[in-house]
Formats: structure tokens, sequence, C-alpha cells
């Protein structure tokens, strides 16, 4: 029973300690530039330990995986800023450009377009976690995997709702442990599925 409890002492320890890691790693980029290498090596992390590896090195880790994602995680980065802004700047367009009779189609249409730009956006740390492949590749594996797996693809907008939700109603709790437990729920959600896509796709 102590055994039990002392494990998981540790592992809520390793939560939190991922946590301030990736808050540090953040301000280390300027916000600007921390986020996506902090979330990327965030995210390796809990590949990781998926891939039983548990004991790893906490900071020194994390900062190879920083490092290693820095540019090409920064340069997605600013590409998805560039989708998700061209959609809000549609959006707000709807009102002043089109009838009013067509205003709930176009946003039905707006609100798909986003819901597979942000679950291509969440998928793309889980995958450049996993894999190591070329830039683009990153980006048609993660736009992929929400159509070829929907069940998942909705357990995960399911899951980041409920994130959301927490965040906005328990936030010191979000504070605390929410972005790496956040992260390694989705990495567990597709873990098996790029074990699979692994042995069955050559590396190109």
């Amino acid at each position: 029973m102590t055994s039990i409890v002392i494990k998981v002492a540790e592992r809520i320890y390793a939560f939190v300690a991922l946590n301030v890691l990736w808050c540090f790693f953040v301000l280390l980029g300027l916000g600007v530039f921390g986020f996506m290498p902090a979330t990327v090596a965030l995210f390796r992390m809990m590949r990781e330990w998926n891939s039983g590896k548990k004991d790893l090195p906490l900071m020194k880790s994390f900062l190879t995986f920083y490092k290693e994602a820095f540019i090409r995680a920064n340069l997605y980065g600013a590409m998805f800023f560039g989708v998700f802004y061209i959609i809000y700047v549609n959006y707000q367009f709807v009102s002043y450009f089109y009838e009013a009779s067509i205003h709930f189609f176009l946003y039905v249409v707006i609100f798909s377009i986003t819901a597979v730009a942000v679950m291509t956006f969440v998928n793309l740390f889980s995958v450049m976690a996993h894999f190591d492949h070329r830039l683009f590749h990153y980006l048609k594996l993660a736009f992929g995997m929400v159509f070829a797996h929907p069940f998942k693809s909705f357990l995960q907008l399911f899951w980041l709702i409920a994130y959301a939700l927490v965040a906005m109603f328990y936030p010191k709790a979000f504070l605390l442990i929410g972005v790496s437990v956040f992260a390694y729920v989705i990495m567990s959600i597709n873990f098996t599925t790029f074990n699979q896509y692994k042995k069955n796709t050559p590396v190109p």
C-alpha cells in the first residue's frame, strides 16, 4: 500500500514539475517563440512515458527536446497563426458582406473548418513528438488523422472542451497540472495509432 502511495505521489510531482517547466520555457522564449517548442517538448515527454521510459531526468530531457523542436515548431506556429487569423477575419465578415438568410450556413462552414484546423493543430504536437519526418510531412499526418480516426478525433475534441471548461472554472487546478495532464491524455489517445502507423509506413 505504501509503495502505491509513493508511486502516485511521484507521478503527481512529475506532472506538476512538467507543468512548471512548460511555463518556464514558454517565458524563456518570450511567450510568442516559446509556446510551440515548449509544448512539443512536453508532448515528447509524454511520448516517452507512454513508451515505458518513466524515469527520464525531467529538466535535462525537456531542455533537449525544446532545443530540437525550436525552429520547426515555431515555423508551424507562424503558419497556424495565419490560418486562425484568416478564419477569424472570415467569421467577422459574414455579417457585413452576406445576406442574413445564409448566415447560418456560413457559420456552420466556418465552425467546421475551425474544428478541423484546431484538431490538426492539437494532433501536430503529438505527431512531432513521436516521429522524425520532413517538415511538412508532420502537417500531412496531423491533418489526415482527423479524418482517418474520427472516433479518436471526437475523444480529443471532447477532452479539449472539458479541459477548457476546467481551466475556466477551476483556474488554480489548471495552473498546477493543467497543461501536462492535457498533453498526457492527448498523447495516450494517439499512441497506439502512431505505433501502428510506424510499423506499416516507411519513414520518408
